[in-house]
């Protein structure tokens, strides 16, 4: 297979896998759908079995990709290079979730959906506020609502600002960051720097690190040379084996998410390392969801509550096909028409700036003409 082949293969794959984590993720918020009884027990599933597990997949793929962008190509500490990473990530990130704050505060100031908790102003406030600057997950801890999802978002802002800078550290830099993944796999998680957990986003770093070694190549062979089949049930057994750790590690708090993470390493490295989609045409649904993942993240709590407000007297099953279906529609037009537009902005932007670098007369004649 040639190498474009291989990434496209490859790039499927993280497609499925965020497919995959906003499907988890969703099913960790589907009491927002559920009424009296129904809410009750799903909650109280979702404790022992794999809770936030979506989440922590994420965390795996950003930091992950955080190899494969940027660390890849620099190795030591540049402030242009920082700086437009941090302007990419700001047209990807800032922008669609200060949009998604705002209405989150428009609707629940000016037509709050019927049947939805109440909220002081202070609190609505607090939420887009602590959201806008990407202080979620600081607000979340002082503050339980239904917008607490925010704090994952918050939590990978904060990632990224730091990120660049501990390339100071020279070769420090890979000590400083497993000593980050050990500290919060033991750290205690009702501790103030539990609100700060990035270790499954530095462990995805660590990953990405290891399938960058010669020695991986072997590891790299022997994935390829595996088949789908079994590939899916490897990835399977990993799944339930989380889960049993999920269940079995509960009075260790702390280790517990650091445990399932660690075994989800292992369907996140078959899916990265393949050249192939592993599931054939059956990922391109999850491939798809995948794709507006981010936005779907954003605008599921909030459309689901406006969903509620009409639908929370019908039957489960038109509840929740109408709940998701609407949730869906929304993030491919929040995905269309605000996220894709932005990522296209920065390409576009790269672009012109790396023309005006190699060719710099050309384009100021160009602006001349135009002007």
């Amino acid at each position: 297979m040639s190498d474009a082949g291989a990434r496209h293969g490859k790039n499927r794959n993280i497609q499925f896998l965020r497919g995959l984590a906003i499907v988890m993720v969703l099913l960790a918020h589907a009491s927002v759908m559920l009424v009296g009884a129904e809410a009750d027990g799903w909650d109280g599933l979702l404790q022992r079995f794999l809770p936030g597990v979506g989440v922590d997949l994420f965390f795996l793929i950003s930091g992950y990709l955080m190899g494969t962008t940027f660390l890849r190509k620099q190795q030591c500490f540049d402030a242009q290079a920082v700086y437009a990473f941090y302007k990419k990530r700001i047209r990807r990130v800032l922008l669609p979730t200060w949009f998604w704050a705002a209405v989150v505060l428009l609707f629940s100031v000016v037509e709050p959906p019927r049947g939805a908790p109440a909220y002081t102003l202070d609190t609505l406030l607090g939420v887009t506020a602590s959201a806008a600057f990407f202080l979620a997950n600081v607000f979340n801890g002082l503050h339980e609502t239904d917008f607490g999802y925010f704090w994952s978002i918050a939590l990978e802002v904060q990632f990224y600002l730091l990120f660049p800078l501990l390339l100071l550290l020279r070769r420090a830099f890979w000590p400083a960051v497993i000593g980050i993944v050990l500290w919060f796999s033991f750290a205690n998680p009702f501790a103030p720097e539990w609100l700060f957990r990035a270790n499954g986003l530095f462990m995805g770093l660590l990953l990405w690190k290891l399938s960058s070694l010669e020695q991986f190549r072997v590891v790299e062979c022997d994935i390829e040379a595996m088949t789908a089949t079994r590939k899916v049930l490897v990835s399977a057994l990993a799944v339930v084996s989380a889960s049993i750790l999920a269940i079995a590690l509960e009075p260790l708090a702390s280790f517990r998410w650091a445990a399932t993470t660690l075994v989800l390493a292992v369907p996140f490295m078959l899916a990265v390392c393949s050249s192939e989609a592993i599931f054939g045409v059956l990922s391109r649904p999850l491939e798809a969801v995948g794709q507006v993942s981010f936005s779907l993240y954003l605008c599921h709590i909030p459309v689901w509550l406006l969903c509620m407000s009409w639908l929370d007297d019908q039957p489960l099953l038109p509840r929740l096909a109408a709940c998701i279906s609407v949730s869906l529609i929304v993030a491919g037009l929040s995905y269309r028409y605000i996220e894709r537009p932005l990522m296209d902005g920065a390409k576009s932007a790269a672009s012109a700036g790396k023309t005006t670098i190699a060719n710099p007369m050309p384009s100021v004649a160009r602006v001349g003409r135009g002007g």
